[in-house]
């Protein structure tokens, strides 16, 4: 009896050992960010998105992270564990990714740099959609992004004047990035909350503007709004969906774009369309899908159905090609939603068909020259 007490006080003193070591590390690692000040807290109370303790979606919204049950079904928890560890052949792409080198921009110009990067340029304004250039994770060396013969850097970037924020998760808010390119840098615009973070990691203060859903602003006669997705947030354990997340409608004199974020398919993209009058180009979440979590991520068909509801004319399918982040093998996302498209662009005249370009990473292209090849294929 004796040796079985002093087992579990030694077990007790170890546990509150590693969970004290835990809080440490969340409380004193900068890429875990920070919580807001009293400024962005007085907006975020104002919100009618927030009920006093976290931000809600539009629509009820089962699955807000992996670890939870949707429904009736639980999420195989040791299974996916063990696809992450030993993925099977298929998964991951099996030799470097060919992919071009970040060449300067001209207006008019679009580059996907993987995940949900976009860099791209309109009315003398050059924008980038959430840089990603590090690893998709608070533990350093893991989920490396998938290697490639030229890995967009920092160091490769022109003077970004807008950087567009959909949210905080790892794979779309990088620390390090962040902290490279703020010196080339303009202004960043932010969900609701987000701005804690880039305050902690050096980034002066008049530099970072927050949004709710449906606010925006005018710079440089491009107008930014921040626009509804249905997802989820949060960088630490006690954080969860006490930052707002969403997506972008970008205005310019010559183009209309839209950046989807991440997020669950919504009746809100019908709107989002009829809103802004469609859409040049779309960069659409297509990637780190699975049926059981498909409230916070959409499969490729839905994504597919969402940019026939935004009133898109090409997409630009992101939030795949990087990272390892689901069960799908790497190349899958692309090929279901060229299936999705053509067999609606089979169903309609030409001129209401959608346009899907699929440029390989770091190349540039524009709206009268779309690459359309194969590359995942090779």
């Amino acid at each position: 009896m004796k040796t079985a007490l002093k087992i579990f006080k030694k077990l007790l003193l170890l546990t509150a050992v590693l969970v004290t070591i835990g809080v440490l590390y969340v409380n004193l690692y900068p890429t875990f960010g920070d919580s807001p000040n009293a400024e962005s807290m007085d907006k975020i109370q104002q919100s009618t998105h927030f009920d006093g303790e976290h931000f809600q979606n539009l629509i009820p919204t089962n699955a807000t992270s992996i670890g939870m049950a949707q429904g009736k079904r639980k999420i195989d928890r040791l299974g996916l564990t063990m696809n992450f560890i030993f993925p099977p052949k298929g998964k991951n792409p099996d030799k470097p990714l060919i992919t071009k080198k970040l060449n300067s921009l001209n207006n008019g110009e679009f580059v996907w740099l993987g995940h949900s990067t976009v860099l791209f340029k309109t009315n003398n304004t050059t924008i980038i959609t959430d840089p990603i250039f590090h690893n998709a994770s608070p533990i350093p060396f893991l989920v490396e992004p998938f290697e490639m013969t030229n890995t967009p850097k920092v160091a490769d970037l022109p003077f970004i004047d807008v950087v567009l924020i959909s949210h905080d998760h790892y794979d779309h808010l990088d620390y390090q990035g962040i902290k490279q390119m703020n010196a080339k840098v303009g202004h960043f615009y932010v969900p609701l909350g987000v701005k804690a973070h880039l305050l902690r990691w050096g980034v002066a203060n008049e530099k970072v503007t927050e949004y709710d859903w449906y606010e925006g602003v005018n710079f440089n006669h491009v107008q930014f709004v921040f626009a509804p997705s249905r997802h989820f947030s949060g960088r630490g354990i006690f954080n969860h969906r006490q930052t707002l997340w969403g997506s972008w409608a970008i205005i310019a004199p010559k183009l209309k774009a839209y950046f989807s974020g991440d997020g669950g398919y919504s009746p809100e993209f019908v709107k989002i369309g009829q809103r802004f009058g469609g859409f040049d180009i779309a960069f659409m979440e297509d990637g780190a899908y699975n049926e059981s979590w498909k409230d916070v991520h959409m499969l490729p068909e839905q994504t597919a159905q969402a940019s026939i509801d935004i009133q898109t004319k090409v997409v630009l399918p992101i939030h795949w090609g990087k990272f390892d982040l689901a069960t799908h093998k790497w190349n899958e996302p692309v090929q279901r939603i060229a299936k999705a498209l053509q067999k609606y662009n089979d169903k309609v005249l030409e001129q209401d068909k959608i346009k899907l370009v699929t440029p390989r990473i770091g190349e540039i292209f524009d709206l009268n020259k779309l690459p359309q090849f194969e590359w995942w294929e090779e």
